[in-house]
Formats: structure tokens, C-alpha cells, sequence
């Protein structure tokens, strides 16, 4: 018999699986991370599958007894050679085509694993949380256990004014990549079979592929590890005691970046504001060479990719968090600078939307080019000129967090009953309860 666990019920035996996981690449991947490790904190039996390239990020990161617990599966020649492809293809067919093709033959390989892990560990559920993307396939099926998979967040479009910005080759490819997704899911099953699919909005359920037999449940894919990020009431200033603004993603052009160095340039000849640009990608040298073409190279920081701990330490000498991105469903980086308590600026549109309110955030109406770059400057502006209200807004930034629930533990509590649903419904030969999930309704108001 099982030793029961937080909840006071026996501790589940869980196959976590998930491609990468990691502290040290993108937002996606520390996902699965924060599962692990609230999953076995609740005292629950956590086995992971993801792929070999993290392996060495794991390692380092991991304790030795977490990092046991990690099988790999290793690359073959034929995901070599699509990732040599994708190379020389626009930014969103490589993401939403090659990409997809390569974990394709991922999972394929990983189903394997998942069989002999289940038969050595006796587990009970199989937890999928990546890729988020709801069209993305899934190969967890016919294991003999129920899967859950997600929270997904995705099928989003930029604003109307901003859609030139994809090619028509690549808007035209990436259609019939949507559209091949659906013999995708029949040749691989996985979500249509899935005891569960989480979504982070309706936006989401209603990217799923048809054909759903599972539940689906709402849940906020993104969260905050408040114990790492604690809440300071009083930044502290930079030497030159200038307004810090802070961006932090990747330098790709739906995420807005060019836009927001245009709208930082009057800020930065007025000699009030400095602005910190976190990440890299491929328009790295282009905002380089903007930042040098427009003189602001003594206003405008381009730090490059920073580690865990180097992002923790700019956040907490920065004054306000700027995020004009164009296409984001979630927002990892916006909400841990939400939670030391940084007042948002960001697009009326996608994650900032959702995941804020009118107490924390200024949203701008992405109604044209134009109309962007001057609500960003405005919002820029009226912050800059006003600690009171920086103050006001960053304390409220915590609260919404902490108020709708979005630290990992209370997130994992949720998952996990979930997860606990899935196993026991079918037992009890009943429909499973639909699992409780914070109301993230308040919309921001536009600046």
C-alpha cells in the first residue's frame, strides 16, 4: 500500500513527457520543470521522458536524485536532416512546419519509451504539458493509461493592421500546415483519444482538432515561482538614477522590438529613461544596428541572453516591464516581472491581455503602426513621470497574480487533482468533474 500524500490521498505514479525541459532555453521549456519538481514536492512518484539535447542542462541543474529519474531519447539521422532544412526557411514555417515534423518523429520514437517506462514503474497517468501548441500532435496514445495533455495555449493571429508582417508564401504554407494537421492527428491520436485536454482560453479549445473525445478543461498555461521571485516594494534605481525600462524575449519581428526601440527614442533624447533589451534571434544585429543608426547606444542595452539569475538581478533594478509583442499567447517573462513587482506595458492583444488588469498594465490598441509606436511612448511617458504610480501599479501586479493563483504550487494543485480525475473517473465508471481553474476575467483597459 502507498503512503498517502499532501492531499491525503495515496501518491499518484506519473509519467511526465515532454521534448525539453530546461531552465536555460525558452519560456516553453521551463514548464515541465516547474510540474516536476511540484509534483514530487506533493510527494507524488514523478518519471520523466524528453529529448537528449537537454540532457546536459538537466544535469547541471538538477538534483542528482530529480535528475535519476530522467530518461533521453536521442536524435536520428532524419531529425538532423529536417532541422538542416528548416534553417533556410522563414521564421513561421520552420516553426509551425519543420519544427512540427521533427516532433513528429520525436514522439514516435518516444512512445516506444513510454511503453517500457510504464511497464517498469507502474504508472498510473501519463501528464503531456508541451508542446503547448494546440495543433501540435501528439503520439501518447494507446499506452494502456490515461493521458492528460496540456495546458495548450495558441491559435493566434496578429492584429489586422499588422498581418503583412507574415509573407503570403509563408502565410500560404503555414495555412496548409494548419490544414495537414488534421490527417496529422488521425495518423497520431493523441489529443482526439486524450482522457484530458487543458486549454488556456477559448481561443485555444477552438484551435483543438476536431473529433475531441476527452474533457477539456481551462486552465492558465503560464505561471510564477513566487519563492524565487519575492515581491519588492523598493527598486533600486540604476547609478544614473534614470527610469529603467526592461524587454525581455526573443528578437523576432511579431514580438514588436523595433516598434518599441522607435517609441523608447524621444524617452532617451529626453534624457529620462534608460532601456534594457534582454534575449537574442534573428533580428539581434538589425535592432544593433537601429539602436546605433538612431545614437541610443548609451540609452538602450542590448544584454544578449542572460542567465536565470542575471534576469532576476536586472528585474530587480528595473522600474517597468515593456512587452509589445504582437502574436503572445502566454507571457512567462511578463508575469515574473509582475511578481517583484513591475508595473506592464504592453499590447492590447494575445497574453497581456489575459493574464492582466487595468490596475497593473497599460495596454496600447495595436490599431496601426503609428498607433502603436505613440501609445507605447505615451505609456513610456506618463510612468516615467511618476514613481507614485509605478509604485501603485507594480504592487497591484503582485496581488493579480497571487489573487487569481497563478504560483506554480497552486497551479500544480491543480493539475495534479486533474490528473488524480482522470485516473479515478473511468474506475468509477463516471463522467470526470470538471476541475476548478482561476477566472482571469478582468480585461485591461487600453492606454
Amino acid at each position: 500500500m502507498r503512503n498517502k500524500g499532501q492531499d491525503g490521498a495515496a501518491p499518484m505514479r506519473i509519467l511526465l513527457v515532454a521534448e525539453n525541459i530546461s531552465l536555460r532555453l525558452s519560456g516553453e521549456t521551463v514548464v515541465p520543470y516547474h510540474y516536476f519538481r511540484q509534483f514530487l514536492d506533493a510527494g507524488h512518484d514523478v518519471r520523466v521522458l524528453c529529448h537528449a539535447r537537454v540532457r546536459d542542462d538537466l544535469r547541471r541543474d538538477l538534483p542528482a536524485g530529480m535528475f535519476a529519474r530522467v530518461r533521453f531519447v536521442e536524435d536520428s539521422g532524419l531529425q538532423r536532416l529536417l532541422f538542416r532544412l528548416g534553417q533556410h526557411l522563414p521564421y513561421r514555417v520552420q516553426d509551425l512546419a519543420i519544427n512540427q515534423l521533427i516532433t513528429f518523429v520525436t514522439q514516435w520514437r518516444m512512445r516506444g519509451l513510454a511503453r517500457t517506462m510504464i511497464a517498469e514503474h507502474g504508472i498510473d497517468v501519463v501528464f503531456q504539458p508541451a508542446p503547448i501548441a494546440a495543433k501540435a500532435v501528439s503520439f501518447m496514445t494507446g499506452l494502456g493509461r490515461p493521458v492528460v495533455i496540456g495546458p495548450m495555449n495558441g491559435g493566434m493571429e496578429l492584429p489586422p493592421a499588422f498581418r503583412h508582417m507574415d509573407r503570403p508564401v509563408a502565410r500560404w504554407l503555414v495555412s496548409a500546415a494548419r490544414q495537414g494537421s488534421r490527417l496529422l492527428h488521425r495518423l497520431a491520436p493523441g489529443k482526439l483519444r486524450a482522457t484530458a485536454l487543458i486549454v488556456s482560453n477559448e481561443r485555444t479549445r477552438a484551435a483543438l482538432p476536431p473529433g475531441i473525445r476527452g474533457r477539456i478543461v481551462q486552465e492558465a498555461e503560464s505561471g510564477v515561482d513566487f519563492t524565487h521571485l519575492p515581491w519588492r516594494p523598493e527598486h533600486p534605481k540604476s547609478r544614473s538614477d534614470l527610469v529603467s525600462f526592461v524587454f525581455c524575449s526573443r528578437f523576432v519581428d511579431w514580438k514588436g522590438i523595433t516598434y518599441l526601440v522607435r517609441a523608447f527614442a524621444p524617452l532617451a533624447r529626453e534624457g529620462i529613461a534608460r532601456l534594457d533589451l534582454i534575449g537574442d534571434g534573428e533580428l539581434f544585429e538589425d535592432i544593433r544596428e537601429q539602436i546605433q543608426r538612431e545614437g541610443l547606444e548609451r540609452q538602450i542595452i542590448l544584454h544578449g541572453r542572460v542567465s536565470v539569475e542575471g534576469y532576476a538581478a536586472l528585474l530587480d533594478r528595473s522600474d517597468v516591464f515593456v512587452t509589445p509583442s504582437l502574436r503572445e499567447c502566454g507571457g512567462l517573462a511578463m508575469m515574473e516581472a509582475m511578481a517583484v513587482g513591475l508595473p506592464i506595458i504592453g499590447v492590447d492583444w494575445g497574453g497581456a491581455a489575459q493574464y492582466t488588469s487595468r490596475t497593473c498594465a497599460m495596454l496600447v490598441d495595436p490599431a496601426s503602426e503609428e498607433a502603436l509606436v505613440e501609445g507605447l511612448t505615451d505609456a513610456m511617458r506618463t510612468l516615467a513621470h511618476s514613481a507614485e504610480l509605478r509604485a501603485r501599479m507594480g504592487l497591484a501586479a503582485r496581488r493579480h497574480l497571487e489573487q487569481n493563483g497563478m504560483g506554480w504550487d497552486a497551479k500544480a494543485a491543480r493539475i495534479l487533482a486533474i490528473l488524480r480525475d482522470a485516473i479515478e473517473a473511468p474506475r468509477a465508471g463516471k463522467a470526470p468533474s470538471r476541475a476548478a481553474s482561476p477566472k482571469l476575467q478582468p480585461r485591461p483597459a487600453s492606454f
